[in-house]
Protein backbone atom coordinates (compact mmCIF):
# COMPACT_ATOMS: atom_id res chain seq x y z
CA UNK A 1 0.00 0.00 0.00
CA UNK A 2 2.75 2.39 0.71
CA UNK A 3 4.34 1.55 -2.56
CA UNK A 4 1.63 2.27 -4.60
CA UNK A 5 1.05 5.85 -2.38
CA UNK A 6 3.80 6.46 -3.15
CA UNK A 7 3.57 6.17 -6.90
CA UNK A 8 0.64 7.77 -6.54
CA UNK A 9 2.06 11.06 -5.57
CA UNK A 10 4.98 10.80 -7.66
CA UNK A 11 2.75 10.48 -10.74
CA UNK A 12 0.54 13.37 -9.62
CA UNK A 13 3.52 15.80 -9.25
CA UNK A 14 4.77 14.43 -13.09
CA UNK A 15 1.21 15.97 -14.16
CA UNK A 16 0.93 19.00 -11.66
CA UNK A 17 1.93 21.88 -14.31
CA UNK A 18 3.33 23.82 -11.31
CA UNK A 19 3.89 27.91 -11.30
CA UNK A 20 5.50 28.09 -14.14
CA UNK A 21 2.92 25.54 -16.25
CA UNK A 22 3.33 22.32 -18.54
CA UNK A 23 7.47 21.42 -18.56
CA UNK A 24 7.72 21.16 -22.59
CA UNK A 25 11.72 21.48 -22.90
CA UNK A 26 14.22 20.23 -20.33
CA UNK A 27 18.33 20.61 -21.00
CA UNK A 28 20.83 20.53 -18.01
CA UNK A 29 24.03 22.33 -18.86
CA UNK A 30 27.34 23.63 -17.15
CA UNK A 31 25.07 26.34 -15.64
CA UNK A 32 21.91 24.44 -14.38
CA UNK A 33 19.12 23.07 -15.55
CA UNK A 34 16.88 25.04 -18.10
CA UNK A 35 13.27 24.66 -18.48
CA UNK A 36 10.62 25.43 -21.00
CA UNK A 37 6.96 25.72 -20.13
CA UNK A 38 3.80 26.13 -21.82
CA UNK A 39 0.74 28.05 -19.82
CA UNK A 40 -2.06 28.41 -22.13
CA UNK A 41 -0.18 30.30 -25.10
CA UNK A 42 3.10 31.73 -23.39
CA UNK A 43 6.26 29.92 -23.58
CA UNK A 44 8.46 30.42 -20.77
CA UNK A 45 12.71 30.21 -19.89
CA UNK A 46 13.09 29.50 -16.26
CA UNK A 47 16.58 28.43 -14.80
CA UNK A 48 16.16 27.26 -11.38
CA UNK A 49 13.60 30.01 -10.10
CA UNK A 50 14.11 32.70 -12.47
CA UNK A 51 12.32 33.29 -15.41
CA UNK A 52 14.93 34.63 -18.37
CA UNK A 53 11.95 35.55 -20.89
CA UNK A 54 8.72 34.41 -22.30
CA UNK A 55 6.82 35.14 -25.12
CA UNK A 56 3.11 35.06 -26.20
CA UNK A 57 2.70 32.62 -29.47
CA UNK A 58 -0.53 34.13 -30.49
CA UNK A 59 1.53 37.97 -30.31
CA UNK A 60 5.15 36.45 -31.03
CA UNK A 61 6.27 39.99 -31.70
CA UNK A 62 5.60 41.28 -28.28
CA UNK A 63 8.24 41.28 -26.18
CA UNK A 64 7.32 40.51 -22.45
CA UNK A 65 8.46 39.74 -18.87
CA UNK A 66 11.12 42.51 -17.92
CA UNK A 67 11.44 43.84 -21.75
CA UNK A 68 8.22 44.92 -22.52
CA UNK A 69 7.54 48.32 -24.40
CA UNK A 70 5.75 49.88 -21.67
CA UNK A 71 8.68 49.07 -19.25
CA UNK A 72 12.35 50.95 -18.96
CA UNK A 73 13.91 49.33 -21.31
CA UNK A 74 11.15 50.18 -23.81
CA UNK A 75 11.68 53.81 -23.02
CA UNK A 76 15.20 53.21 -24.38
CA UNK A 77 14.02 51.64 -27.54
CA UNK A 78 11.09 54.63 -27.94
CA UNK A 79 13.13 57.34 -27.64
CA UNK A 80 16.41 56.37 -29.52
CA UNK A 81 14.01 55.36 -32.89
CA UNK A 82 15.79 56.12 -35.12
CA UNK A 83 19.00 57.38 -33.85
CA UNK A 84 22.25 56.25 -35.07
CA UNK A 85 23.68 54.91 -32.08
CA UNK A 86 20.77 51.96 -32.45
CA UNK A 87 22.29 50.60 -35.34
CA UNK A 88 24.85 48.71 -33.54
CA UNK A 89 23.50 47.05 -30.66
CA UNK A 90 25.01 44.47 -27.91
CA UNK A 91 23.41 42.29 -25.19
CA UNK A 92 25.30 40.51 -22.45
CA UNK A 93 23.32 37.55 -22.08
CA UNK A 94 20.64 35.93 -24.64
CA UNK A 95 17.73 34.29 -22.36
CA UNK A 96 14.60 33.83 -24.85
CA UNK A 97 16.20 36.49 -27.31
CA UNK A 98 13.40 38.64 -26.02
CA UNK A 99 15.08 42.25 -26.41
CA UNK A 100 15.35 40.63 -30.48
CA UNK A 101 11.85 42.63 -30.81
CA UNK A 102 13.30 45.67 -31.07
CA UNK A 103 15.43 44.75 -34.20
CA UNK A 104 15.07 46.80 -36.73
CA UNK A 105 15.63 46.41 -40.40
CA UNK A 106 19.27 47.05 -41.18
CA UNK A 107 20.24 47.11 -37.90
CA UNK A 108 23.25 44.87 -36.50
CA UNK A 109 22.82 42.76 -33.28
CA UNK A 110 25.44 41.14 -31.42
CA UNK A 111 24.17 39.09 -28.32
CA UNK A 112 27.04 37.71 -25.73
CA UNK A 113 26.26 34.15 -24.21
CA UNK A 114 27.73 32.15 -21.86
CA UNK A 115 25.78 29.26 -21.91
CA UNK A 116 25.42 27.24 -25.29
CA UNK A 117 22.21 25.44 -24.13
CA UNK A 118 20.46 29.16 -23.97
CA UNK A 119 21.64 29.85 -27.53
CA UNK A 120 20.06 26.10 -28.81
CA UNK A 121 16.53 27.27 -26.60
CA UNK A 122 16.73 30.49 -27.88
CA UNK A 123 17.05 29.76 -31.55
CA UNK A 124 14.36 26.48 -31.81
CA UNK A 125 11.45 28.55 -33.31
CA UNK A 126 9.48 25.35 -31.83
CA UNK A 127 10.19 27.06 -28.31
CA UNK A 128 10.67 31.35 -28.92
CA UNK A 129 10.76 32.36 -32.24
CA UNK A 130 12.07 36.18 -31.50
CA UNK A 131 15.28 35.16 -32.93
CA UNK A 132 13.96 33.97 -36.22
CA UNK A 133 12.17 36.59 -36.55
CA UNK A 134 14.89 39.31 -35.79
CA UNK A 135 16.96 37.35 -38.84
CA UNK A 136 14.76 38.69 -41.12
CA UNK A 137 14.99 42.76 -40.39
CA UNK A 138 18.33 42.68 -39.37
CA UNK A 139 22.34 41.19 -38.44
CA UNK A 140 22.08 39.04 -35.44
CA UNK A 141 25.17 37.42 -34.27
CA UNK A 142 25.84 35.27 -31.18
CA UNK A 143 29.03 35.09 -29.48
CA UNK A 144 29.69 32.21 -26.98
CA UNK A 145 31.82 32.27 -24.15
CA UNK A 146 32.20 34.85 -21.33
CA UNK A 147 30.63 38.32 -22.16
CA UNK A 148 33.40 40.09 -20.42
CA UNK A 149 36.36 38.11 -22.04
CA UNK A 150 34.41 38.11 -25.42
CA UNK A 151 34.34 41.88 -24.98
CA UNK A 152 37.77 42.15 -24.32
CA UNK A 153 39.33 41.25 -27.38
CA UNK A 154 36.32 42.38 -29.77
CA UNK A 155 36.71 45.39 -32.23
CA UNK A 156 33.54 46.42 -32.16
CA UNK A 157 31.59 49.46 -30.94
CA UNK A 158 28.32 49.61 -29.82
CA UNK A 159 26.00 52.75 -29.85
CA UNK A 160 23.90 50.76 -27.50
CA UNK A 161 25.46 47.99 -25.21
CA UNK A 162 22.37 46.05 -22.98
CA UNK A 163 24.01 44.25 -19.98
CA UNK A 164 21.42 41.44 -18.96
CA UNK A 165 23.34 39.11 -16.52
CA UNK A 166 21.91 39.96 -12.89
CA UNK A 167 18.75 38.32 -12.75
CA UNK A 168 19.67 35.12 -11.09
CA UNK A 169 20.43 34.19 -7.83
CA UNK A 170 24.35 34.26 -8.18
CA UNK A 171 25.29 37.02 -9.98
CA UNK A 172 28.49 37.90 -12.01
CA UNK A 173 30.18 39.85 -10.07
CA UNK A 174 32.95 40.49 -12.58
CA UNK A 175 30.98 42.24 -14.47
CA UNK A 176 30.35 44.85 -12.11
CA UNK A 177 33.56 46.28 -11.37
CA UNK A 178 35.71 49.33 -12.22
CA UNK A 179 37.73 47.01 -14.87
CA UNK A 180 34.39 45.82 -16.33
CA UNK A 181 33.05 49.22 -16.52
CA UNK A 182 36.44 50.13 -18.43
CA UNK A 183 35.89 47.20 -21.13
CA UNK A 184 32.38 48.33 -21.66
CA UNK A 185 33.10 51.96 -22.47
CA UNK A 186 35.62 51.25 -24.64
CA UNK A 187 33.10 49.62 -26.86
CA UNK A 188 30.87 52.15 -27.25
CA UNK A 189 30.93 54.82 -29.42
CA UNK A 190 31.47 58.32 -27.93
CA UNK A 191 28.11 58.96 -27.21
CA UNK A 192 26.63 55.50 -26.10
CA UNK A 193 24.59 54.19 -24.04
CA UNK A 194 25.26 51.63 -21.37
CA UNK A 195 21.75 49.86 -20.28
CA UNK A 196 21.70 47.59 -17.36
CA UNK A 197 18.92 45.41 -16.59
CA UNK A 198 19.17 44.78 -12.54
CA UNK A 199 16.19 43.72 -11.18
CA UNK A 200 16.80 40.81 -8.96
CA UNK A 201 14.86 39.96 -5.40
CA UNK A 202 18.03 39.62 -3.22
CA UNK A 203 20.65 42.31 -4.29
CA UNK A 204 19.99 46.24 -5.51
CA UNK A 205 22.90 47.26 -7.69
CA UNK A 206 21.75 49.98 -8.27
CA UNK A 207 24.40 51.95 -5.71
CA UNK A 208 27.18 50.05 -7.16
CA UNK A 209 26.77 51.01 -11.06
CA UNK A 210 25.74 54.60 -9.55
CA UNK A 211 29.55 54.73 -7.99
CA UNK A 212 30.84 53.09 -10.69
CA UNK A 213 29.83 55.75 -13.04
CA UNK A 214 31.15 58.38 -11.18
CA UNK A 215 34.63 56.78 -10.81
CA UNK A 216 35.21 56.37 -14.26
CA UNK A 217 37.23 58.41 -16.23
CA UNK A 218 36.13 61.02 -17.34
CA UNK A 219 33.06 60.61 -14.57
CA UNK A 220 29.73 59.28 -16.32
CA UNK A 221 26.13 60.09 -15.50
CA UNK A 222 23.81 57.24 -14.23
CA UNK A 223 19.97 57.12 -14.65
CA UNK A 224 17.51 54.96 -13.33
CA UNK A 225 13.75 53.86 -14.01
CA UNK A 226 11.89 51.02 -11.51
CA UNK A 227 8.78 49.61 -13.63
CA UNK A 228 7.20 48.11 -10.14
CA UNK A 229 3.48 48.76 -9.94
CA UNK A 230 1.97 47.10 -13.33
CA UNK A 231 -1.52 46.92 -14.09
CA UNK A 232 -3.65 43.58 -14.06
CA UNK A 233 -3.82 43.84 -18.29
CA UNK A 234 0.13 43.90 -18.07
CA UNK A 235 0.24 40.94 -15.40
CA UNK A 236 -2.10 39.18 -17.67
CA UNK A 237 0.13 39.71 -21.07
CA UNK A 238 3.35 38.40 -19.45
CA UNK A 239 4.85 41.16 -18.33
CA UNK A 240 6.91 41.73 -14.88
CA UNK A 241 8.14 44.23 -12.64
CA UNK A 242 12.03 45.32 -13.78
CA UNK A 243 14.37 47.76 -12.25
CA UNK A 244 16.90 49.50 -15.35
CA UNK A 245 19.34 51.83 -15.13
CA UNK A 246 21.43 53.86 -17.92
CA UNK A 247 24.72 55.13 -17.66
CA UNK A 248 26.56 57.74 -20.55
CA UNK A 249 28.92 60.08 -21.15
CA UNK A 250 26.60 63.18 -19.87
CA UNK A 251 23.25 64.34 -19.24
CA UNK A 252 22.76 65.29 -22.62
CA UNK A 253 22.96 62.01 -24.61
CA UNK A 254 20.54 60.74 -22.42
CA UNK A 255 18.20 63.74 -22.41
CA UNK A 256 15.84 61.41 -24.96
CA UNK A 257 15.12 59.75 -22.42
CA UNK A 258 14.45 61.43 -19.56
CA UNK A 259 11.76 63.24 -21.16
CA UNK A 260 10.07 59.74 -20.80
CA UNK A 261 8.58 59.65 -17.05
CA UNK A 262 9.82 58.12 -14.23
CA UNK A 263 13.83 58.39 -15.01
CA UNK A 264 15.45 59.49 -12.22
CA UNK A 265 19.43 60.38 -10.94
CA UNK A 266 20.68 56.94 -9.50
CA UNK A 267 21.37 57.11 -6.18
CA UNK A 268 24.98 56.52 -5.31
CA UNK A 269 26.90 55.93 -1.96
CA UNK A 270 29.90 57.75 -1.92
CA UNK A 271 30.58 56.08 1.71
CA UNK A 272 31.03 52.82 -0.10
CA UNK A 273 34.50 51.59 -1.59
CA UNK A 274 34.00 51.12 -5.34
CA UNK A 275 33.76 47.51 -6.61
CA UNK A 276 36.79 46.22 -8.55
CA UNK A 277 38.07 43.13 -9.22
CA UNK A 278 40.18 42.82 -6.58
CA UNK A 279 36.78 44.07 -3.85
CA UNK A 280 33.24 43.39 -3.15
CA UNK A 281 30.66 43.47 -0.63
CA UNK A 282 27.34 41.97 -1.19
CA UNK A 283 26.63 42.27 2.09
CA UNK A 284 26.19 46.07 1.23
CA UNK A 285 23.49 45.32 -1.55
CA UNK A 286 21.68 42.48 0.00
CA UNK A 287 18.15 42.75 -0.06
CA UNK A 288 17.42 41.80 3.63
CA UNK A 289 13.80 42.33 3.46
CA UNK A 290 13.55 40.43 0.36
CA UNK A 291 15.27 36.80 1.65
CA UNK A 292 13.29 37.02 4.92
CA UNK A 293 9.68 37.19 2.82
CA UNK A 294 11.09 34.10 1.18
CA UNK A 295 11.96 32.02 4.32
Amino acid sequence: RFALCLAAVVLASGLEPGVHGTVIDRERSYFGIHRVTKYDDLHRLVHGSTVHGQQNLSQPELPLTYYSTGGPIGDVFRAYHGDARLKRVGVVGLGAGSLAAYVERGQDWTFFEIDPTVQRIADDARLFTYLKEARSRGIIRIELGDARLQLKKSTQRFGLLVVDAFGSDAIPLHLLTREALAIDLEHLEPNGLLAFHISNNYVDLEPVLANLAADADPPRVAFIRRHGVLTDKEREQGIMPSDWLVIARSEEDVQPLLNAPGWQAARRRPDWRVWTDDYSNLFQVFRWRSAAGRE
